[in-house]
C-alpha cells in the first residue's frame, strides 16, 4: 500500500468554536486519543494479508469526534499479552494492580483504575459485563488473546456506552467465526513455574478456540481451564516485632463460551452466546482457612441489520451470578453467600444522512435482584435513552453533541429514586492528515454499583487482617451519587507508521466516593464514603512507531507511555489531601521485532510505578508504597502445519510490593507489609488445525 512521504504543508487556521472550546478547557487537557493504527503484522503473514486488514480498517463509517483506539489479536500476541490486562497496561491512563500483591489488589479488572477515579466498563460484544456482587472476578479476567478479535478502547465520555462519568469503555470483540471453512481453530497448552525465595507458583493452562461456517450459519466455541497451586509469604513489620506468614493458595478457573450466528441475508443476522465461567479458590494460613467461589452463566442475543452507514441492533442477556466466601478461624468465623440476577434490554440504532452526518440513538434497560444471607435483599432497575449526532461541517472540523437521561430505582436494602441528564460535546479540529485538536466537555452524574453499596463485611486474610495496614472490606448503603464535570483536550500526531498524541484533562467530582478505613469494634474496616469535592488533572504522553514488514522480512513496533494523575479531595472542613492510593504516574514501554524468514517474533515491555506518600483519611497515619519496576518478555517460534511455541517471562528483574504506616507527627512506623515479586516463566504450545 502506497504511502506518501511528501506531502504540502497546508495554512490553517483555528475556528471559533475550536478556540472556544480550546480556551474553556485551557486548565486540563483530556485524553482523547485519535484512532491508532496498531501495526498489524503478524511474523507468519503475507503482505497480502496486510494490504486486506488495512483496507478493513479504513472502511470504518463513523465520523464521531469521540475517538477510538482499536488493538488487534495480532498484537496481543505480538506482545505476548496473556490477559486483558496485559494489552491495557501499555495504555495510558490506567492504573493497575499489582497482581497477587497487597491486601487490596487481587490484579484482576475489577482492581483497576482510570485517571484517579473507578474503575472502566468493559463490554463484551457490546453488552455490559460484572464481576461478583462484591467485585470478584469476571468474564474479562479468563479472556485470552485467542478468543479476542480486536479490543476497542474509547477513553473519553461517552453517551452511547453510558461512560459518561467514568470516561473509559473497553468494548471486547469476541474472534469473529471464519468464512471459508468449515471448522477451524487454535488450541494451546501452557505451564508457567514461578519462584522467589519462599514464594512459588505452579500455574497449568489449556484453551481451545474453534469456529467456522456452514452456508448461513456461523459457530464459535472458546474454553479456557487454568490451575494454579501457589505459596506466597508476607513479612509484616511493627515498632515491636517483625513476622513472616505463609499462605498457600489453589486457584480453578473454567471458562465455556459457545456462540451461534445465522446470516438473514447480507445486511440482517441474529446472535446468540453463552457465557459459563467458575472460580474456585481454596487458601490457608496457619489456623486460617479461606474457600471463595464465583459461579454465572450469561446468555445474550442479538439482532443485527448493518447497510452501509446505518445499523440497527436490538440486545437481550439474562444472567445469574452465584458468589461464596468462607473463612474459619480460631478467633472469627464468616460465610457469605450472595446472588444477582440480572436482566437487560437494549436497542442500538446509527443513521448516517450522507459522508458528513451521522446520528446515533438507542435505549438501555436493565434489571436486577441481590440476594445475600448477611442483608436484606437490593432490587434494582434502571431506564436510558441517548442521542449523538455528529457533523462534519468542514472538511477539517467534525463536531458531536449528544445526551443521556438516566432513570434509576432502587428498593429493599437501599430506598430511593433518582434520574440525571449527562450531556457531551466534543469538537475535532484536523489541520492536515497528520495534526489533529480535538476537545470534550461533559458532564454527568454516577451512580454506585450494588456491591458498593451492601454493608456486608469480607474478612482480610493473613496474621495482620483487620488492620490499618490490613483492613477487612465492606459496603456503605448511604452512598450518593457523584456529580462530575470533565474537560479533556488532545494535540495528535499520527500517520500510518505511528505518532505521538499530548493529552490533558481535568475532572471535578462532587460527593467523590473514596474508601476509607475506620475501626469498628476491634477490627479496622475499609468502606467507600462520600467526600465533599474532588478534582483530579493530568497530563498523558503516548507514541507510537512501526515498520512495517520490508522485502528482507523484518518488521518493528515501538510503543511507549506516560500518564500522570493528581487527584485531591475536599472535605467539609476545606481541608484538601490527596487521594491515598492514586500514584502521581505510571510509565511503561514496549519494543516488538519480528523476522519473517525464521518465524520469529519477540517483545519486551518495561513498566515503572514511583514511591509515593499519601496520608490516610481520618488516620493519623501516612501510607507510603514503594518505587516498583518490572519487564516482561515474550519469544514467539512458529513451525509448519500450524505448530508453534512461545516462551513469556512475567515480573522479570521485578521490585517487591511494600506498604508503610508511619506517624504523621513523629514519622515512627507503625506497620508495613512486603510482599516479594515472583518472577515467572511460561512455556506454552500451540497448533492451529
Amino acid at each position: 500500500m502506497l504511502y506518501t512521504q511528501y506531502r504540502t504543508l497546508q495554512k490553517w487556521k483555528l475556528s471559533s468554536l475550536s478556540f472556544a472550546l480550546l480556551c474553556i478547557s485551557a486548565p486540563s487537557w483530556a485524553d482523547s486519543t485519535p484512532p491508532e493504527q496498531p501495526s498489524t503484522t503478524d511474523p507468519i503473514q503475507t503482505l497480502d494479508t496486510l494490504s486486506f486488514q488495512a483496507k478493513a480498517i479504513a472502511k470504518d463509517p463513523d465520523i464521531s469526534a469521540i475517538a477510538k483506539t482499536t488493538v488487534t489479536r495480532e498484537e496481543m500476541l505480538k506482545y505476548g499479552d496473556q490477559s486483558v490486562n496485559d494489552t491495557l497496561r501499555r495504555a495510558a491512563g490506567f492504573q493497575m494492580p499489582a497482581p497477587g500483591q497487597g491486601p487490596r489488589g487481587s490484579g484482576g479488572a475489577s482492581g483497576m483504575r482510570f485517571r484517579g477515579g473507578a474503575a472502566p466498563i468493559f463490554l463484551v460484544n457490546g453488552e455490559p459485563v460484572q464481576g461478583g456482587p462484591r467485585g470478584g472476578m469476571s468474564i474479562v479476567d479468563t479472556l485470552t488473546p485467542d478468543m479476542i478479535e480486536k479490543i476497542e478502547i474509547t477513553k473519553q465520555p461517552s453517551v452511547a456506552y453510558g461512560s459518561v462519568a467514568s470516561g473509559a469503555v473497553i468494548n471486547i470483540i469476541l474472534k469473529e467465526p471464519l468464512k471459508n471453512a468449515p471448522i477451524g481453530g487454535t488450541v494451546r497448552a501452557g505451564y508457567s513455574l514461578a519462584k522467589a525465595g519462599q514464594n512459588d507458583e505452579d500455574r497449568k493452562n489449556l484453551s481451545l478456540q474453534m469456529d467456522g461456517r456452514d452456508q448461513s450459519w456461523l459457530y464459535s466455541f472458546s474454553a479456557n481451564q487454568m490451575w494454579t497451586d501457589a505459596t506466597r509469604v508476607t513479612q509484616t513489620q511493627t515498632a515491636n516485632q517483625t513476622r513472616e506468614q505463609k499462605r498457600v493458595i489453589e486457584q480453578r478457573s473454567t471458562l465455556f463460551a459457545p456462540r451461534v450466528e445465522y446470516e438473514i441475508d447480507s445486511k440482517q443476522k441474529v446472535v446468540g452466546e453463552i457465557f459459563y465461567r467458575k472460580n474456585e479458590s481454596d487458601g490457608t494460613r496457619g489456623d486460617q482457612i479461606q474457600n471463595d467461589g464465583n459461579e454465572s452463566i450469561r446468555f445474550n442475543t442479538r439482532y443485527e441489520r448493518k447497510d452501509q452507514g446505518d445499523s440497527d441492533k436490538v440486545r437481550f442477556s439474562v444472567e445469574k451470578q452465584d458468589e461464596t466466601e468462607s473463612t474459619r478461624a480460631l478467633q472469627n468465623n464468616s460465610y457469605i453467600d450472595e446472588t444477582i440476577n440480572e436482566y437487560g434490554f437494549a436497542y442500538d440504532g446509527v443513521r448516517k444522512f450522507d459522508a458528513k452526518k451521522q446520528i446515533k440513538f438507542g435505549l438501555d434497560t436493565r434489571a436486577s435482584e441481590l440476594e445475600s444471607n448477611m442483608t436484606d435483599t437490593l432490587d434494582e432497575k434502571r431506564y436510558a435513552l441517548y442521542a449523538e449526532g455528529s457533523w462534519k461541517f468542514t472538511d477539517r472540523q467534525t463536531l458531536t453533541l449528544g445526551a443521556r437521561q438516566e432513570w434509576l430505582d432502587r428498593s429493599g436494602l437501599v430506598e430511593y429514586t433518582d434520574q440525571h441528564f449527562s450531556p457531551v460535546l466534543a469538537h475535532r479540529f484536523d489541520f492536515t492528515k497528520e495534526w489533529s485538536l480535538q476537545t470534550n466537555i461533559s458532564q454527568a452524574f454516577r451512580s454506585p454499583n450494588s456491591n458498593r453499596l451492601t454493608p456486608t463485611v469480607t474478612l482480610s486474610t493473613d496474621a495482620d487482617a483487620g488492620s490499618l495496614n490490613n483492613p477487612d472490606r465492606g459496603g456503605n448503603p448511604n452512598l450518593k451519587p457523584e456529580k462530575v464535570t470533565a474537560y479533556e483536550t488532545t494535540l495528535g500526531y499520527n500517520t500510518a507508521a505511528g505518532g505521538v498524541n499530548i493529552t490533558a484533562f481535568q475532572r471535578d467530582i462532587d460527593d467523590y466516593i473514596e474508601k476509607s478505613i475506620q475501626l469498628e469494634g476491634d477490627r479496622y474496616v475499609e468502606r467507600p464514603y462520600n467526600q465533599n469535592n474532588a478534582t483530579t488533572y493530568g497530563v498523558e504522553i503516548t507514541g507510537r512507531y512501526a515498520l512495517k514488514q520490508t522485502v528482507q522480512g523484518h518488521s518493528f513496533m515501538l510503543n511507549g507511555q506516560l500518564s500522570t494523575v493528581r487527584a485531591k479531595v475536599e472535605d467539609e472542613q476545606h481541608h484538601e489531601r490527596l487521594v491515598s492510593d492514586v500514584a502521581p504516574y505510571t510509565a511503561s514501554t514496549g519494543i516488538s521485532y519480528n523476522y519473517q524468514p525464521w518465524q520469529l517474533a519477540s517483545s519486551i515491555n518495561l513498566n515503572y510505578v514511583p514511591e509515593f506518600t499519601r496520608a490516610l483519611e481520618n488516620q493519623a497515619y501516612d501510607r507510603t508504597s514503594n518505587a516498583r519496576f518490572n519487564v516482561d518478555v515474550s519469544l514467539t517460534k512458529r513451525f509448519q502445519q500450524g505448530w508453534a511455541t512461545t516462551l513469556t517471562g512475567r515480573n522479570l528483574l521485578s521490585t517487591d510490593y511494600k506498604e508503610k504506616l508511619t506517624d504523621q507527627n513523629t514519622g515512627a512506623i507503625y506497620q508495613a507489609r512486603n510482599n516479594q515479586a515472583i518472577p515467572s516463566v511460561m512455556l506454552s504450545v500451540e497448533k492451529k488445525f
